[in-house]
């Protein structure tokens, strides 16, 4: 039986470390494998304020029809939690995604 498809999401700003952003990497890469997922792709957000690579990730859900997405935190989404929650409700309305958090902090 194949793994259903699940989608990384992640800011990298510029005062993150290497490790860091590793570190992040390897947190959504777990949360795939324990949760019984096939991590297809990670997506970066590398300007702030920026939904580029979101609206890019939105695009792949629908284009090969996936429904989940992981982050570090919702705290990646966006810095304000009313932002968080309108992205978490696009991605549901757009997509039927879901997106989880692996709970790891940026």
């Amino acid at each position: 039986m194949m793994k259903p498809l699940i989608y990384g999401y992640m800011r990298v700003t510029d005062d993150m470390e290497d490790h860091e952003v590793s570190r992040l990497e390897q947190s959504l890469s777990t949360f795939a494998a324990v949760e019984g997922y096939c991590l297809a792709a990670i997506f970066y957000e590398y300007e702030n304020g920026s939904q580029t690579a979101f609206n890019e990730l939105l695009h792949e859900l629908r284009r090969v029809e996936a429904h989940h997405v992981v982050v570090p935190s919702l705290e990646q989404l966006a810095d304000s939690q009313i932002v968080q929650t309108l992205m978490v409700d696009r991605a549901e309305l757009e997509t039927d995604a879901a997106i989880h958090e692996t709970a790891d902090a940026c």
